[in-house]
């Protein structure tokens, strides 16, 4: 199979970027269902206050990336921040080690959630140095599935390890997974570009002016809004229903852990079977409207009916879709354009941008309750819709980019 699938050099690039993206995806979900376990105690009605506070930290750390990747060359620029991130891991470690306290709690799940963004956005601009738009589009959908499987092993370890050891191991185990994600990062072979070793230079806040500027860059930042408006919608609502079901924190966990199993699952299944097939039959220009479209179809089934099982059955069709379809597509279009573009504007989009939408979505369900009307009529759905429209016009557009 692999002679039909790769060409030459193809394998062992794609075979270094799967593995770092295993173990990238492994390493966070192994603490994304205590993440989503402190959500619960923290409040289901407070989380807009949460989503806030991540959203500010974000605009932090964003001018603090712009100076990294302006004057570090390329292939520095992903170790070191992920080497920044498991010294972090680590201390997170030492602090829970030593207290538990509801501020520690909270503070874990807004740097965890910024934290997330970060390394796979940046896995995936540093994934734009070693593949081609054209090999992006026979490749990512495997490479994705790498991911995906490390997104697999995480939440089934922590399944099983959350019931024996305490929080700060995990945390541990995290950090010595990405590490070994940043020596796989390193043996990635280079493209041979010559610009690969030069730092992208530029202003520290051009990332910002340029999705501003941009028609592609503005269209991929609509779509990231649209996403995270559903996403915040049906977050809130599984939060909530999930506090109501479960009184003990480990059954909570274990249930976010099995919706997490049967998200990947689910993409594992589309990555190897769907997401090049698609993309190589109908372009983009289906392969990012179907999700949206098919969410606007959920959402509104929930609008009248919103157990806790049809919630996590949307939640698996919503994540599963993004990771196999609508993440790998915007990753195919940031592979047509420039360096400073795929660094600095995707990485503002891909965390800045995203956790501005998180967090004004999560405001706007709180008014939307406080009124008395349906987040899923007024927020999710009108999203969905405007996120199917986009994304046809974003992928219309590279497909005819790529067919000229």
């Amino acid at each position: 199979m692999a002679a039909g699938l790769f060409r030459p050099g193809e394998l062992a690039r794609a075979g270094c970027a799967g593995a770092a993206f295993f173990l990238i995806l492994c390493s966070y979900y192994i603490l994304r269902p205590v993440r989503d376990d402190m959500a619960v105690r923290f409040g289901a009605d407070r989380l807009q206050w949460l989503f806030s506070a991540t959203f500010l930290f974000t605009l932090l750390v964003v001018p603090l990336f712009g100076t990294v990747v302006r004057a570090l060359p390329r292939q520095r620029v992903l170790p070191l921040v992920y080497g920044f991130i498991v010294i972090k891991l680590l201390a997170f470690q030492a602090a829970f080690a030593s207290t538990s306290s509801p501020l520690a709690a909270a503070t874990f799940f807004v740097w965890l959630s910024v934290f997330n963004l970060f390394v796979v956005s940046l896995f995936w601009s540093r994934m734009g140095d070693s593949f081609s738009t054209e090999e992006s589009h026979r490749l990512y959908g495997y490479i994705a599935a790498g991911g995906t499987c490390g997104a697999l092993a995480g939440p089934a370890l922590t399944a099983v390890l959350a019931r024996h050891l305490p929080t700060a191991h995990l945390l541990g185990l995290s950090a010595l997974l990405l590490c070994l994600a940043i020596a796989c990062v390193l043996a990635l072979p280079r493209s041979g570009a010559p610009q690969e070793g030069r730092p992208v230079g530029g202003s520290v806040l051009a990332g910002i002016a340029l999705a501003a500027k941009r028609a592609d860059l503005r269209r991929m930042a609509v779509l990231v809004l649209c996403y995270t408006t559903v996403s915040t919608v049906l977050y809130v609502e599984l939060v909530r229903q999930a506090g109501l079901r479960y009184a003990d924190s480990g059954e909570r966990t274990s249930f976010f852990a099995a919706v997490d199993l049967a998200v990947n699952a689910a993409a594992l299944s589309l990555q190897l079977l769907g997401t090049r097939r698609l993309v190589g039959r109908f372009g983009l220009r289906v392969t990012l409207p179907l999700v949206p479209v098919l969410m606007a179809a959920a959402v509104g089934m929930l609008a009248a009916w919103r157990g806790l099982a049809a919630l996590a059955a949307v939640q698996v069709l919503h994540r599963a879709g993004e990771y196999a379809l609508g993440k790998p597509g915007r990753e195919m279009v940031y592979t047509a354009l420039d360096t400073e573009s795929r660094y600095k504007a995707k990485n503002f989009i891909d965390t800045a941008v995203y956790r501005a939408g998180d967090a004004g979505s999560a405001w706007a369900i709180a008014a939307l309750r406080g009124l008395g009307l349906d987040a899923f009529l007024f927020a999710a759905l009108p999203a969905a819709l405007l996120w199917a429209a986009t994304g046809f016009r974003l992928g219309e557009r590279h497909d005819r980019n790529q067919s000229t």
